[in-house]
């Protein structure tokens, strides 16, 4: 956009200095023309002023004639060698307008520049700050995981005490069933034994 911009700027200068350089030889080959016609004017008119007293009036006339031509082809030189520096003034203006609207335009590209270069930066810390947490978050997802083995090994570990546990109650509770029948016919014997009546011969 900027390049675009210095190219159309360029280009429009190069026109206008083109411009300026035929205008001001075309300025200068007025100036010549209207001295070379002053000069001519002044010396018919000297040539009338001269003739007028030893030739015929014929003649006087027609030198007149010519002079008043010159004269106005003088005039006409004039008006647009004033057209001209007009049109000059206004080029020279349009230019002033093109270089203040230039540095507007430059002024303006340094501030969005500005505003870029800031976000630009702006946009590296949130990447940083990005980074970060996606590094927090990995070490934190990291030590979540090895808790959760942790726990699932401890609940494994747990699960097979408890496992344990009970099949060493369970035999132990069948051994003290064991015993303890074993044990009840000899109770049940005993008073049978000592109560049998006695009886006489």
């Amino acid at each position: 956009m900027q390049e675009s911009q210095d190219q159309a700027t360029d280009e429009y200068a190069r026109a206008l200095g083109d411009a300026q350089t035929r205008l001001a030889q075309k300025e200068a080959e007025l100036r010549k023309a209207t001295e070379n016609h002053a000069s001519e004017a002044e010396q018919l008119r000297c040539r009338v002023e001269q003739e007028s007293r030893d030739t015929h009036q014929v003649e006087a006339n027609a030198l007149r004639e010519q002079l008043a031509q010159l004269e106005k082809s003088v005039e006409q030189e004039k008006a647009q060698n004033q057209e001209l520096q007009t049109e000059q003034e206004k080029l020279l203006a349009q230019r002033d307008d093109v270089s203040s609207q230039l540095q507007e335009v430059n002024r303006a590209n340094s501030r969005l520049l500005e505003q870029l270069t800031e976000r630009g930066q702006e946009k590296d810390k949130l990447q940083q700050a990005l980074e970060e947490t996606r590094k927090t978050a990995d070490k934190c997802k990291a030590m979540l995981d090895e808790l959760a083995m942790d726990v699932a090994q401890e609940k494994s570990r747990h699960k097979e005490e408890l496992s344990d546990g009970g099949c060493s109650t369970r035999r132990r509770c069948w051994a003290g069933g064991a015993r303890e029948e074993a044990a009840r016919p000899a109770r049940g014997q005993e008073p049978h034994r000592g109560g049998d009546p006695v009886t006489a011969p």
